[in-house]
């Protein structure tokens, strides 16, 4: 651990059922470990295991794991969750995505344009609590041409929303060494 205890309990994940504790096995260690995250979740274990199902389905989704790892940067960065920006950091890095396309996918940028109009789009949601403008979901609309993605996208932003949330109000010990502060590069 990389900071002080949690403001909410860290359930032991020994205590789940065992359907649980075989799902929270599969993130145990490595790049994709939320260790802390999921023992507050814990606390309440048909929230976790909702948590998983979703992240389980956005896995099979359309949206590249690189995409879905900026997505995580920006709005980890947007909601000013050090614990979220930290495992996204951990995460795009062993992906191999560069340390000036982490710094950029933080404050919402990209030289992909597809990514880049992904990012600006997760952001609205959040600043604007998914209350875009016709001419806002159009502008998204020449970059991203499916309906399914549109979605995808909103379900990966509120997934890390959810996290972002419960970690800032938990203050959540990081996992994962803390990420460098940046200054906005937009």
């Amino acid at each position: 651990m990389f900071e002080n205890e949690s403001r909410i309990s860290q359930v032991n994940t020994e205590a789940l059922p065992a359907p649980l504790r075989l799902e929270l096995q599969k993130l145990a260690g490595g790049a994709r470990s939320l260790e802390g995250f999921l023992q507050v979740l814990a606390n309440a274990p048909l929230m976790l295991e909702a948590y998983l199902v979703f992240g389980n389905a956005l896995d099979k989704c359309s949206l590249s794991e690189e995409l879905q790892a900026k997505l995580f940067l920006a709005i980890g960065e947007l909601a000013s969750s050090s614990y979220d920006v930290s495992a996204a950091t951990s995460r795009a890095k062993a992906l191999g995505i560069s340390e000036e396309e982490i710094k950029r996918a933080r404050c919402g940028l990209s030289d992909f344009p597809l990514h880049r109009a992904a990012l600006a789009f997760a952001r609205q949601l959040i600043r604007k609590h998914g209350h875009l403008t016709d001419e806002e979901l159009n502008s998204l609309r020449r970059s991203i041409h499916d309906e399914r993605t549109i979605v995808e996208i909103v379900a990966a932003v509120a997934q890390v929303h959810f996290a972002s949330l419960l970690n800032n109000l938990a203050n959540t010990p990081l996992d994962h060494p803390p990420a460098q502060e940046i200054r906005d590069l937009s």
